[in-house]
């Protein structure tokens, strides 16, 4: 699989803006975690961009560490690159006062340059509470086999 494709999967299920209807801190969070998923779908980089932190970064499934500029860059530079479906569960949310940290599974498909992949992905968020939202400050992620 491109490895192109494989980040953009990862990142799919990984992040996610500070909007839950929750009635608690985690149902907020998981409410992001499945808001992130149709932003990636619908390819809404205001979405992203409103919950991503300045600081953010991710350790893709290769081990390699990306920042925030190379994500989006990576994403939004062309047409090329799509996430077509995907769907998030097994989310478990532990907060720790203004911080949290979100795990569950993303399972996706997209395409680059017409071809299409396919991936399932354990993942790791750590959100921070700042000015009243939740921002993601680190995420990891993790192929599993399908």
């Amino acid at each position: 699989m491109n490895h192109t494709i494989t980040t953009l999967l990862l990142l799919a299920g990984v992040l996610g803006p500070g909007l839950g209807q929750g009635s608690s801190d985690a149902d907020m969070i998981s409410n992001i975690e499945q808001q992130i998923a149709k932003a990636w779908v619908n390819h809404d980089r205001a979405t992203i961009e409103a919950i991503l932190a300045s600081e953010w970064s991710v350790i893709d499934p290769t081990g390699q560490v990306l920042t925030r500029q190379q994500v989006l860059e990576e994403t939004f530079s062309t047409t090329d690159r799509r996430i077509q479906s995907m769907v998030i569960d097994e989310v478990r949310v532990r907060t720790f006062g203004d911080t949290a940290v979100a795990t569950g599974r993303t399972r996706a498909t997209g395409s680059y340059r017409g071809t299409s992949s396919s991936v399932v992905l354990r993942f790791a968020d750590v959100f921070v509470r700042r000015d009243g939202r939740w921002q993601v400050v680190a995420s990891r992620g993790s192929a599993i086999a399908q």
